[in-house]
């Protein structure tokens, strides 16, 4: 009869490439029906231990936009990063507001711009 033994799991070490293709999907799959009109661009920066969602807005926006931002697109992301203390990064976010014709300043990826006149 064959011997049964367990074996260690593999370490899966992420790549930055990995981690960038993980980020990017894992968000745009969030965004789909998460954008409001007053959303001007959505941006992204990310290292191993952060993603960090950052959303530009035109005027003042309301505590509920923030609230089902969290609750619908934060929260899908983190379930595809579910576990920081394995090595996962940790999901944070941000609303800034930035009122047209102003630009951003921003370093990192950008998922999503208005279009604008």
């Amino acid at each position: 009869m064959a011997e049964l033994r367990l074996v260690r799991p593999i370490e899966r070490v992420a790549t930055d490439h990995d981690l960038r293709s993980r980020a990017l999907l894992s968000l745009q799959r969030a965004l789909v029906g998460g954008i409001t009109p007053q959303m001007r661009y959505i941006g992204v920066e990310f290292s191993t231990e952060c993603i960090h969602i950052i959303v530009w807005h035109d005027g003042a926006v309301a505590s509920s936009v923030v609230q089902d931002f969290d609750a619908g697109a934060v929260t899908q992301v983190v379930a595809d990063f579910p576990y920081p203390e394995q090595h996962d990064p940790q999901v944070s976010f941000e609303f800034v507001r930035c009122d047209s014709p102003q630009r951003p300043e921003f370093s990192g990826t950008l998922l999503y711009g208005r279009g604008e006149q």
